[in-house]
């Protein structure tokens, strides 16, 4: 994975890049060595030197010269329609301007000061980029044959009237030999699911909207949102929907 990150600020850019470092080192210890982060003091040498599909993030300042972020997000969106774009910013004015590029989120900066909407925005985007990157799977046994199924497959997993998990995809049920806490522990890392009600996990890809205390699928399937849940549901769901566009 590469990650652009562009401040015409030396101080600033230099700061971001050992706070980036550090908090994925720390967090995605995984995958740390693999990613390349380049900086750019200039926002004309980043456009100078790109090309679609060359990065996979970029975080631009949105307050530069001779271009600030926007203009440069602007010109990135016209060469490549999927990279996801965050903003840095010291002041939240121009945060509405910065969706209409299909801006994925944005950072206060410095980033130490503003650490925990930080992560909380940046692990969301991160493991959706990651996932995408990864086209993640689950190997389950299904009748007695190993199986991969990909997370973006999976609808939901609940426990069905005869006490099997059941995984429910687009045009089937699996029954695996697996308990449920193993299935969670795995797909809990992965920003897409969250567990709304006891002992039934939802992938918020395919859920259409959300009424009263339900989640209702594409398919019209409805998923109960327990009341002990609910707060925490309904909040990643919301953060789920501002980041959609990635």
């Amino acid at each position: 994975m590469k990650i652009a990150l562009v401040d015409d600020q030396f101080d600033d850019l230099h700061q971001s890049e050992a706070f980036l470092k550090k908090y994925l080192a720390e967090n995605f210890a995984e995958v740390a060595d693999s990613i390349e982060l380049d900086t750019f003091l200039n926002p004309q040498d980043l456009l100078n030197s790109f090309e679609p599909k060359k990065f996979d993030l970029f975080i631009l300042d949105i307050f530069m010269k001779p271009l600030n972020g926007i203009q440069v997000a602007q010109i990135i969106r016209k060469r490549d329609k999927d990279a996801a774009i965050i903003f840095l910013t010291s002041s939240e004015d121009f945060i509405l301007e910065g969706y209409k590029v299909f801006a994925v989120g944005y950072f206060l900066k410095p980033f130490a000061d503003n650490a925990d909407q930080f992560n909380e925005t940046f692990s969301f985007i991160f493991r959706k980029l990651l996932a995408n990157q990864k086209n993640l799977t689950v190997t389950i046994k299904n009748s007695g044959l190993e199986v991969s199924i990909p997370y973006k497959s999976i609808k939901f997993i609940d426990i069905d009237w005869q006490h099997r998990i059941c995984i429910h995809l687009a045009e089937e049920k699996l029954y695996p030999s697996v308990s449920y806490e193993k299935i969670w522990s795995e797909l809990q890392n992965d920003g897409r699911f969250i567990e709304c009600y006891h002992r039934i996990i939802v992938n918020m890809d395919f859920i259409k909207y959300m009424e009263g205390e339900d989640f209702i699928l594409n398919d019209k399937t409805l998923i109960p949102i327990s009341q002990r849940k609910s707060k925490d549901s309904k909040s990643k769901y919301m953060r789920h929907l501002l980041n959609s566009c990635l």
